[in-house]
């Protein structure tokens, strides 16, 4: 526990001393093998339930607690690591069942996460053959060529890649978050906004469908609608309207050219659910159960509302009741934390997508004004260097949040940690950025000093040559605080090879004598038939910026086989593990020999223990000077 309440101390120094620290590539270790029995991951959840508890008894300094029930999860790629659930003391109106107490079973609507299903069908269907995300949308949903008039969007130019990246261009919205809705018009601090200084408009420039305005109905594709029934006689009033939300689609201009710049839209998505429709002649919700509910025993997911009793509904303006049609591919799931703890592991399993086919989805499609945002499909994509307190290392994290009125939501996956985070909260949506910050500050160091201590206990020791060989060649590795296996020692025929591969890295990068180690990165690959064989690659990393260092330097450009010797990489190192994956020996290709590990570390003490808990903090502290 103590490492977490300097943990806050430490940070606040993090930023002030990171350009004084040596430049870290990413993804140093493999991703470590996590158990809810880790001790210094319940200390974790510990802190974090504290916190929790005592942010629910400040009052309304952080968000309205009386009124906000959360359910948050931590799953790794194989078992929930930890589950925690806070009911609120004052809940809203239940018409059809009594309210429950809120658990990693209770059903939330998480908005826009359901983005991630109507992308993950769209990539399915693409792996088996039946399409290809480069198709234009204008082949699956041929009404958008009813348009003639060329200054407004170029519909056969958008594919269905541009849609799922928020690539299209086009506009956010049809039918929802409009000012002529009087509700929007009270979130904004007026009632009518004709007096706010908007110009009076016609009937027929009124959206003819949306959520919030009284007396409408969600927006559809096409079709036949009850609109008015009567309650005395049971004598339905039937309106027939034609390709609906496409008509006011096709009218409205560009906000971008194709594939120019990424902006947040949910038309993308409705117009990827009529593309899947159209793919498969079934309904969205059918495509759901049938390609992602039921393969993943997904048995509380649904895009109807549950009962009442089996979600949870805040005390506040919300959308629990709300249908909204055609903007089910963009918003309409309900679901709980569990179904995305199984959702989470598949993807980070490759269970629906092959691996290929997950490691390219969690990359970029463009980028956003900031430095550590960029857009994927749908995902979007952080990128921090303030999460370890003792590095400056820079940790991807793949996310997807969703908002409707009252419920406010997250999923967040690390790959680098095979880990999945699920926050959702019915209330006061302030709790989700707090609590997403929370649970990232507390969980990243832990695991990350996990993976550490597996790297040390798999990997760390000297490798060489048998005795009866006279070849006098050897390497030693080990980690070095948060920073990664490091190539300490490399004897080759009694030569000093190490000192020989930084000179040449330094003569290859253009900056001869500049300072640096030579780093160990796992390349995520196996060599030969058994998956024991486990290859690393060496890189050569500076130790900082040169003083000269331009607007553009390539300090830190990937290159991890810049040197052969005669067809074979000197930078490959394959290390052949047990079935505990503990390495034995390491083969190096480039050099043509095999080494044999000399002796087994002294195992060090388990992560979580108090000795290692007060090593582990010294480490952390030494550099800041503390």
């Amino acid at each position: 526990m103590i490492f977490f309440a300097i943990y806050s101390i430490v940070c606040a120094i993090c930023v002030l001393q990171a350009q004084a620290w040596r430049l870290q590539p990413t993804e140093p270790f493999p991703p470590p093998v996590l158990s809810r029995n880790e001790p210094i991951l319940q200390a974790a959840f510990r802190s974090i339930d504290i916190s929790i508890s005592e942010a629910g008894q400040s009052g309304p300094q952080l968000w309205k607690s009386n009124i906000t029930s959360l359910s948050i999860a931590v799953t790794s790629s194989s078992q929930t690591l930890w589950t925690s659930s806070y009911t609120a003391s004052v809940l809203g109106h239940y018409a059809d069942s009594p309210p429950s107490n809120v658990s990693d079973g209770t059903y939330f609507r998480i908005a826009s996460i359901s983005k991630v299903f109507t992308v993950l069908v769209a990539l399915i269907e693409q792996e088996a053959q039946n399409w290809t995300l480069k198709d234009p949308i204008t082949k699956w949903v041929p009404e958008l060529l009813q348009t003639a008039n060329p200054h407004l969007v170029e519909w056969e130019n958008i594919s269905l890649e541009s849609l799922a990246s928020q690539l299209a261009g086009i506009v956010r919205e049809y039918g929802q978050s409009d000012l002529i809705d009087p509700f929007e018009d009270r979130q904004y601090g007026f009632n009518n906004p004709v007096e706010v200084g908007f110009p009076p408009v016609d009937g027929d420039e009124i959206p003819p469908c949306g959520e919030n305005r009284p007396g409408t109905r969600p927006c559809t594709r096409k079709g036949t609608f009850v609109i008015h029934e009567s309650t005395s006689n049971r004598i339905a009033i039937l309106i027939c309207i034609s390709l609906e939300i496409l008509d006011g689609l096709i009218t409205r201009p560009p906000l971008f050219e194709p594939n120019d710049r990424a902006t947040y839209t949910n038309m993308n998505f409705v117009l990827l659910g009529f593309a899947l429709e159209a793919l498969s002649g079934q309904s969205y919700k059918e495509i759901l159960d049938l390609k992602i509910f039921q393969p993943l025993g997904m048995e509380r997911s649904r895009l109807t509302k549950p009962l009442d009793g089996q979600g949870v509904i805040p005390n506040a303006t919300n959308d629990w009741n709300a249908d909204i049609g055609t903007y089910g591919p963009t918003g309409g799931i309900y679901t709980t934390a569990s179904d995305l703890m199984r959702l989470a592991r598949a993807i980070l399993n490759h269970e629906l997508l092959n691996k290929s086919t997950t490691n390219a989805w969690f990359k970029p499609h463009s980028y956003s004004p900031s430095w550590s945002f960029a857009y994927g499909m749908p995902w979007e994509i952080f990128r921090s260097s303030d999460l370890l307190p003792d590095s400056n290392r820079i940790q991807t994290i793949i996310t997807k949040a969703g908002g409707l009125r009252g419920y406010s939501s997250q999923l967040l996956l690390l790959p680098e940690y095979n880990m999945g985070i699920i926050v959702l909260v019915a209330g006061d949506g302030h709790a989700l950025a707090w609590l997403r910050e929370e649970i990232l500050k507390a969980v990243v160091p832990a695991v990350d000093a996990i993976a550490r201590q597996q790297v040390t206990e798999r990997f760390s020791g000297t490798y060489a040559s048998p005795d009866d060989t006279h070849m006098n060649s050897s390497i030693s590795v080990e980690v070095q605080g948060s920073s990664a296996l490091m190539l300490t020692s490399w004897i080759s025929n009694g030569t000093d090879f190490l000192a020989t591969y930084v000179k040449m890295s330094q003569q290859a990068s253009g900056s001869p004598g500049r300072p640096g180690k030579v780093q160990l990165t796992p390349s995520g690959t196996n060599r030969g038939s058994s998956n024991g064989n486990v290859v690393w690659r060496a890189q050569f990393v500076a130790d900082e910026l040169p003083a000269a260092a331009g607007v553009i330097d390539m300090h830190l450009v990937t290159d991890v086989d810049t040197f052969t010797y005669a067809a074979r990489s000197v930078e490959e190192f394959v290390f052949a593990t047990d079935s505990g994956g503990i390495a034995s020996e390491v083969h190096l290709p480039g050099l043509r020999i095999t080494l044999a590990k000399q002796q087994q570390q002294q195992k060090p003490k388990k992560a979580g223990s108090d000795a290692w808990d007060r090593r582990m903090i010294w480490n952390l502290m030494k550099p800041l000077g503390l």
